[in-house]
């Protein structure tokens, strides 16, 4: 019931489901980075984040497996968030495009150098594609439709 005019508020259940959505990839991705000899990097659905620290910044994986860790605890987090309470939709928007970026760029390296240094075949582009529309953009379509639906609602 809301305080101040004792009504009972029903949870959007779109939230819920963007929630659950969310935790089924949180499962996915703990599952990938608990694989016994390290994560297979074709299927780590933020392949970009160790290509960019590797390339772009020279850091080992001391660096890249903790940060691993801690975009699957956020990813856990926000989905804890939207689940239970529908928050934290706009923070979970602007850290997946952050997470997203990097992945991005990959896809895009591996469409224009045809594979390059990363990787040799065009299945790696399909596949890094297919994980980046599941992981990122997906869940970022359902987050903006849910922002807008309460924009609108409120209105």
């Amino acid at each position: 019931m809301t305080p101040t005019d004792g009504v009972h508020e029903i949870k959007p259940q779109r939230d819920r489901l963007l929630g659950a959505y969310l935790f089924g990839l949180c499962i996915y991705q703990i599952g990938i980075y608990c694989w016994p000899s390290g994560p297979p990097f074709i299927l780590d659905p933020r392949a970009g984040i160790p290509v960019l620290l590797i390339n772009h910044f020279s850091l080992d994986n001391k660096v890249i497996y903790p940060v691993e860790w801690i975009t699957a605890t956020w990813l856990v987090i926000a989905a804890a968030m939207i689940f239970s309470r529908g928050r934290f939709l706009k923070a979970y928007l602007i850290a997946e495009l952050v997470l997203a970026a990097p992945t991005a760029y990959y896809i895009c390296v591996l469409a224009i150098r045809h594979g390059g240094d990363f990787a040799p075949a065009f299945k790696d582009l399909v596949l890094t594609a297919l994980l980046f529309l599941v992981f990122s953009v997906i869940p970022m379509g359902l987050a903006v439709r849910r922002v807008l639906a309460r924009r609108e609602k409120q209105s």
